[in-house]
């Protein structure tokens, strides 16, 4: 998407553009004007849209960041649990093969000294 298609919007009549920061100090409020929409991004990320808004600028598009925030927040942590507990399998499955060819090893060695 091109930039200039969209609109900073700083300041507007209920505040929402400040108090989205309050949500999340990242979050940006721009208008779309090729989509006819308003959008909130991350700052830094421009090319990642939190929330796309087709209503009225108010109250209820900073309740509706509220929500997805925490879930963002919450999905967040089980996807970080999860890599976690496939890190740690990873882990043990190494260790258990490290320990069959560590034994596999003194096996062998122990059959040729017998001969």
């Amino acid at each position: 998407m091109r930039k200039e298609r969209l609109i900073p919007i700083r300041s507007d009549v209920f505040d929402v553009s400040d108090r989205i920061r309050e949500v999340d100090e990242r979050y940006l409020l721009f208008y779309n004007l090729e989509r006819s929409r308003f959008e909130v991004r991350l700052s830094g990320k421009e090319d990642e849209i939190v929330v796309t808004w087709n209503d009225a600028l108010d109250a209820r598009l900073v309740t509706k960041l509220r929500e997805t925030h925490v879930r963002r927040i919450k999905r967040f942590m089980e996807e970080l649990e999860e890599r976690e507990r496939k890190a740690k399998l990873e882990e043990e499955r190494e260790i258990r093969e490290k320990a069959g060819e560590t034994a596999e090893a003194f096996m062998n060695a122990a059959w040729k000294t017998r001969g």
